[in-house]
């Protein structure tokens, strides 16, 4: 009885912990208003930037900005020539995920298991390839809140980038 009891009084706090965190996450990230760019995670590719630096994805002035404090990347849309969207789902990360670490491995029954199934999220992912000034081919991977990836595309081709894959590659891949 006494494990029932603290089981059910870690995931309450869990939860109620998850459902606070939720909230702070739909307001800091929900759909764009005006010039307001959304936080995305660099996840490798850009020079001089480090792999998962947190910053803003802009594009102005005819080119793709990334700025993570004072790190900033810019790639001009010119030399885009493929821009890939989907969706992952991973694990959050922060002092949430800590505390239902902890609790899932203090619960009893091997019940900590259920809680690890809470902290998962999916975030849209953001390819662009594109070449350098030498012609060589790069490519930048970010994750995006979800959602988010399909306007970023949208302003890319709208400043001049190419999507990439042509279309009849797109109608069969939908297949």
């Amino acid at each position: 009885m006494r494990y029932l009891l603290a089981s059910t009084v870690i995931v309450l706090i869990v939860a109620g912990g998850l459902a606070l965190s939720a909230q702070s996450l739909a307001v800091g990230s929900g759909t764009k208003s005006g010039s307001e760019s959304p936080t995305v995670r660099h996840v490798i590719g850009l020079e001089n930037i480090s792999s998962q630096k947190s910053g803003k994805l802009s594009v102005q002035n005819g080119a793709m900005q990334f700025t993570g404090g004072k790190d900033v990347a810019k790639v001009p849309v010119t030399s885009i020539d493929g821009i890939y969207v989907g969706t992952e789902t991973t694990q959050a990360s922060g002092q949430v995920a800590r505390v239902v670490k902890t609790a899932s491995m203090a619960a009893p029954y091997e019940s900590g298991k259920v809680l690890t199934l809470l902290m998962r999220t999916k975030v849209d992912i953001l390819t662009v390839s594109y070449r350098d000034t030498g012609g060589a081919l790069h490519a930048a991977i970010f994750a995006l809140p979800i959602g988010q990836a399909n306007d970023i595309r949208t302003e890319l081709v709208a400043a001049g980038a190419r999507e990439g894959a042509s279309r009849e590659l797109k109608e069969r891949a939908q297949q």
